[in-house]
C-alpha cells in the first residue's frame, strides 16, 4: 500500500515536532493517538482500539510499539523502520 505523503512531507512534519520538544526540553515523545501517529508516520492500524505507542527520540528516531498481528500493516503503511 502507498503512503499517502512522501517522505518529504513525513520528514518535515518530524522536524516540525522536534522543535517544539528542543523548546520544551524534552528528550523524547511517547504518542499514543492513533491520529497523532499516522500524521508522523502515515501508519494506518485498524487496531486502533488495542495498546500501540510511537516514541520519537530528540534525535528524530522512531519506534513503534505494536501487536503482532498488526506488525505487517505498520510494516507496509509507514516510514517506521524499528517496529516491534
Amino acid at each position: 500500500m502507498p503512503l499517502h505523503f512522501d517522505s518529504k512531507e513525513f520528514g518535515n512534519r518530524r522536524n516540525r515536532l522536534l522543535e517544539l520538544m528542543a523548546g520544551s526540553e524534552l528528550d523524547g515523545m511517547l504518542i499514543f493517538r492513533q491520529e497523532s501517529m499516522f500524521y508522523l508516520t502515515g501508519y494506518d492500524s485498524f487496531g486502533y482500539v488495542f495498546f500501540q505507542c510511537l516514541f520519537l527520540g530528540g534525535d528524530g528516531k522512531l519506534i513503534l510499539l505494536t501487536r503482532v498481528p498488526d506488525l505487517r500493516q505498520a510494516q507496509n503503511t509507514s516510514i517506521v523502520e524499528d517496529i516491534r
